[in-house]
């Protein structure tokens, strides 16, 4: 089975990112003659997606879409950064504007980006952008159990763990849960956000984390997708 990559940008908006996404899968539709795509999206990822099934009419050529531990009910964490340090002339701002354009790929939108995962934002969007019929919805999502499973997400793994509970470092686990079937994602070791993600290239505990996605694959295929 033939996969493709998204190509969209890490610091994109929502709205920006499903129509790159769009555009990607109209190229590949045409190109190779595919009539249906199953989508695999992390974190934020999912949100475009679902923007581009519910707003941008692609719904028809969507057969599935498994969400990795993506913020449906938004993250505390924006919430945190929208209230504390996001202000139209703070430092913090002005330092995440310029990390995005030096590594946000083609329309960086730092800001718009925390703004679309707050809360407050998720719950409106929620409302806007309800799920396709003719999609079938999954998600997925793992946690960590102590600040030392992944040191970059120590301190956001902390706030979390006192203020809304289990979480990936980025986003509470309640948070993640989307569609007909939901997974924890569990192993001997926590896995955070990124790790979830095999960015470490390394077995996690008892877990080959790429084998969570062929795994993916074969529960979608097993119910005709």
């Amino acid at each position: 089975m033939p996969f493709y990559y998204g190509n969209t940008d890490a610091w994109g908006a929502v709205t920006d990112n499903a129509k790159m996404l769009k555009s990607t899968l109209q190229e590949i539709a045409e190109r190779d003659d595919v009539e249906k795509f199953n989508l695999i999206a992390h974190s934020k990822g999912g949100i475009d997606a679902r923007y581009m099934i519910s707003q941008l009419n692609e719904e028809n050529i969507i057969a599935s879409l498994t969400t990795v531990s993506t913020p449906h009910l938004g993250t505390p964490i924006a919430d945190f950064f929208l209230e504390r340090y996001l202000s139209e002339d703070s430092i913090t701002r002005k330092l995440i504007q310029k990390i995005a354009f030096l590594f946000g790929g083609n329309s960086p939108n730092p800001i718009e980006l925390i703004q679309n995962l707050s809360t407050s934002n998720m719950l409106r969007f929620n409302t806007e952008n309800q799920d396709s019929n003719k999609v079938f919805y999954q998600s997925m999502a793992s946690t960590m159990n102590i600040p030392q499973d992944d040191l970059f997400y120590a301190l956001s793994f902390k706030y979390l763990r006192r203020t809304a509970g289990e979480n990936d470092g980025m986003v509470t686990l309640e948070n993640t849960r989307w569609g007909e079937k939901f997974e924890h994602v569990k192993t001997t070791k926590g896995i955070s956000h990124a790790g979830i993600t095999d960015i470490g290239r390394m077995k996690i505990g008892n877990l080959n984390i790429p084998q969570v996605y062929p795994d993916v694959v074969d529960g979608l295929k097993s119910i005709g997708l």
